[in-house]
C-alpha cells in the first residue's frame, strides 16, 4: 500500500463507489494525486471542492498518522491494488479500497469462506441450536472452511462462538476501529478469535469517526467476502442478505415455525425463492461445492 491509498480513503466526499470508478479512470491513486484540478473535475467529474481537496493533498497529514497509529497497534493496511487485498471482495462494485486487518490475515484469501448470520440484537433458543447443528456438521465435513461474521450480537456471535468451539477458523468483521472493538461486549469475542488462528477486519481507521452508514457497511463486506451466507432467523430479511443477493452470491436461509415472528424474514427469504433452503450443514457444503 503506498501513502496515496490511505490519503484517498480520507477524501471526504467520496463513496466506495466514487473511488473505484476514479481507481478504475485513473489507474492508481498516484496517477490520481497527479491530476490536475481541471482534469479531475472535466474527467472524473469530481465536483469542484472535491478536486480542490486532491489536488492540496490535504489528507496526506491524516494519512501519515494513521500509518503510525496502525503500526503501534500491530493493524495492517491493505489496499484494494495489494496482492493481500481479498479476490473476492475486490469483484464486488462498491467495495473498499482500504481495509484494517489483524490476526490471520492468509484467512482472507481462502475460498472458502462462509457467514451465518440473523437477527442484529437477538437469537431464540430454536436460532441457537441450528447454529450449533450446522456448524458442528460443516466442522466434521469440510474442516478447512471459514466462518465469517459480524463482531456484534445475536446470530452472529453465536456463530462465531461454536466456530471456534468446533475448531473452524472465523473472521470478525466490525463496523468500529479494530483499535477499539464496539460494542465491548464483542472485545471477548474478537480476542478468541484471534487466540485460534482468526483474523479481524474493518473498513474505519483508527482515528475515523463511525459514519452513520457504517452498519450497512459492514455488512456488504461480510457479502462481499463469503461464497455464500446463511441466515438462520430473523424478523425480516437482514442488510447482509440484501447485499448478498445484489452481488450474486449464494443465499441460504434455515426454515422456521410459521408462527413465530423470528422465522417470518427467512421463511420470506425461501418463499420468494431470494434464498435457497438448507437444514443441514452437509446441505451448505454440498451446495457451495466444499464437500
Amino acid at each position: 500500500m503506498k501513502i496515496e491509498d490511505l490519503a484517498l480513503s480520507f477524501v471526504r466526499g467520496l463513496t466506495p463507489r466514487a473511488v473505484a470508478y476514479l481507481l478504475e479512470h485513473f489507474g492508481s491513486a498516484e496517477a490520481l494525486f497527479a491530476a490536475s484540478e481541471a482534469e479531475l473535475i472535466q474527467r472524473a467529474e469530481l465536483r469542484a471542492d472535491i478536486a480542490r481537496n486532491i489536488v492540496k493533498r490535504s489528507t496526506f497529514s491524516a494519512a501519515e498518522r494513521e500509518i503510525v497509529l496502525c503500526r503501534e497497534r500491530g493493524i495492517e493496511v491493505v489496499a484494494s491494488t495489494d496482492s493481500t487485498y481479498p479476490e473476492q471482495l475486490r469483484f464486488v462494485a462498491d467495495y473498499p479500497h482500504i481495509i484494517y486487518m489483524v490476526g490471520n490475515t492468509s484467512l482472507l484469501t481462502r475460498g472458502k469462506l462462509c457467514a451465518i448470520t440473523g437477527e442484529r440484537d437477538s437469537i431464540s433458543s430454536y436460532g441457537e441450536k441450528m447454529v450449533y447443528r450446522l456448524l458442528e456438521q460443516i466442522a466434521d465435513i469440510a474442516p478447512e472452511v471459514v466462518i465469517v461474521g459480524a463482531l456484534e450480537g445475536g446470530a452472529d456471535a453465536v456463530a462465531l462462538r461454536c466456530a471456534h468451539h468446533f475448531g473452524l477458523r472465523c473472521i470478525g468483521v466490525t463496523d468500529s476501529p479494530l483499535s477499539q472493538i464496539v460494542p465491548q461486549s464483542c472485545e471477548r469475542i474478537a480476542a478468541e478469535i484471534l487466540d485460534s488462528g482468526g483474523a479481524l477486519l474493518s473498513e474505519v481507521g483508527v482515528h475515523s469517526a463511525v459514519a452513520d452508514e457504517a452498519y450497512a457497511a459492514h455488512h456488504r463486506i461480510i457479502a462481499g467476502l463469503c461464497s455464500g451466507v446463511v441466515v438462520v432467523e430473523g424478523s425480516k430479511v437482514p442488510e447482509v442478505a440484501k447485499f448478498t443477493d445484489g452481488y450474486g452470491r449464494t443465499l441460504f436461509a434455515v426454515p422456521g415455525r410459521v408462527t413465530d415472528p423470528m422465522s417470518s424474514g427467512a421463511n420470506a427469504m425461501i418463499a420468494s425463492s431470494m434464498a435457497q433452503m438448507v437444514c443441514t450443514g452437509r446441505d451448505i457444503v454440498e451446495q457451495l461445492g466444499w464437500e
